[in-house]
């Protein structure tokens, strides 16, 4: 089945692509503002989760690299679904040199493509965002065929800013706990024993869980994450025993909270606390320039969000640096 789409997209965009996805690297070398998303590990990570089928492209203009785009398609229990992430479009990185006019050419070429592998598959809605202040021409080319719009709350930090001036806009009450997880426990970077570490961090997280919530492939595919300098994994430890930690991605641009788990019996303890003071120290160090820590959620948000969903909300909201709104879309393409 991925060969006749794959044939969709050679049809449309010609020359102009490669389904092999060579010089991906090139083009997040040349571009700005590089998402998480956008990168391959994390795209084959995304389609091990859903079981999905891997479409991604590489866009070429005058035989130079120019763009890339992050697209899978995967079927739940009910229906098949087309997105970046497991929910959502996400919007083609373009080199920061390419002319305005080739950019919208290909955007609409790309729209094309995902109408008709829509419309074959029979997908009745798609949903994208757009986490730009100003926005874009691919948001804009959408917003002119969508159904429904609606903003979400989101979490960040300037790391721009010193350690210290960030440290200024944590919660009151947060300073004592982060003092006192770093004083308490060893919080550390795994970065020699790594498949010991990792293999220690996934035993935590079935422990918490109580079950496998995904493949042992996916978890793989995160740990080479860490070797090839995209993710980070922050260990909490109290004499030798794992008791937390978090996984973290990140670009040249951009980090992102990933995934944690902690002990549940010392939950109520501020291992996480610790977990989040040294990953702000780490991305800072990576030189990205801003920490993505997740949604605040509201009671606004639809489909309303659990009480546990809105408790994590509060608490990483007590580091955020700032708020800021996401525009969102819901769009039927089904013919």
């Amino acid at each position: 089945m991925s060969n006749n789409f794959k044939n969709i997209i050679i049809k449309k965009l010609g020359k102009d692509v490669s389904l092999e996805c060579l010089n991906w690297n090139s083009v997040l070398n040349s571009a700005s503002d590089v998402l998480v998303f956008h990168l391959e590990s994390t795209i084959a990570y995304y389609v091990e989760y859903f079981g999905g089928k891997n479409l991604s492209f590489t866009l070429y203009e005058n035989n130079q690299a120019v763009g890339i785009f992050p697209l899978f398609i995967y079927k739940n229990q009910i229906d098949w679904k087309i997105s970046g992430d497991g929910v959502n479009l996400i919007k083609p990185l373009f080199i920061d040199n390419i002319s305005k006019k080739t950019k919208k050419r290909l955007e609409k070429k790309i729209i094309e493509v995902i109408k008709e592998i829509a419309n074959i598959l029979e997908i009745k809605k798609i949903q994208l965002f757009d986490d730009s202040i100003k926005l874009s021409s691919w948001y804009l080319l959408w917003l002119e065929r969508a159904n429904k719009s609606f903003l979400t709350h989101q979490l960040a930090i300037n790391l721009q800013h010193s350690i210290e001036e960030i440290k200024l806009d944590f919660r009151k009450s947060y300073k004592p706990l982060v003092n006192k997880a770093l004083k308490e426990w060893d919080v550390s970077i795994c970065d020699y024993n790594i498949n010991e570490d990792f293999e220690a961090f996934r035993l935590l997280h079935l422990e918490v869980a109580g079950r496998e919530t995904r493949s042992r492939e996916s978890w793989k595919i995160q740990q080479q994450q860490i070797i090839n300098n995209e993710a980070f994994l922050v260990m909490v430890k109290d004499k030798d025993i794992l008791i937390g930690a978090g996984f973290f991605n990140y670009t040249k641009d951009i980090g992102m909270y990933s995934v944690g788990a902690y002990k549940r019996e010392l939950f109520d303890k501020p291992i996480g606390h610790g977990v989040q003071m040294k990953a702000i120290e780490v991305l800072k160090e990576k030189g990205c320039q801003t920490y993505h820590i997740g949604q605040k959620m509201t009671v606004l948000d639809k489909p309303s969000p659990t009480d546990k969903e809105l408790s994590i909300s509060h608490f990483k909201e007590g580091f955020s640096g700032y708020v800021y709104t996401q525009a969102h879309l819901e769009l039927i393409i089904s013919e």
